[in-house]
């Protein structure tokens, strides 16, 4: 993961805020969820998953287009949302 992190925010440039999701599987106590991290500022979001979507990515893209997250691209392969213009202000 910290490979394809350096390698696309080399492509993108310096002032891109890359977030990482992943999806985490049911458990005996909880069922299916997806986990937003942000590297920069070392914060993480665990959301439910929603099974209207296909994957992981669409349900991070969909949950921080919900709060205001503007999304300049999605690597589904690396789980990487890269987000350009940014508020350093806003947290998950």
């Amino acid at each position: 993961m910290d490979k394809a992190y350096k390698k696309v925010k080399s492509l993108c440039g310096f002032n891109v805020r890359l977030l990482s999701f992943k999806y985490l599987g049911p458990t005996d106590r909880n069922g299916s969820r997806v986990k937003i991290y942000d590297k920069r500022f070392k914060r993480s979001k665990t959301i439910p998953f929603d099974h209207t979507y296909n994957n992981a990515g669409e349900v991070a893209a969909d949950y921080l287009i919900e709060n205001g997250w503007n999304i300049s691209g999605i690597n589904e392969d690396y789980g990487i949302i890269i987000i350009s213009n940014w508020d350093p202000d806003q947290q998950l």
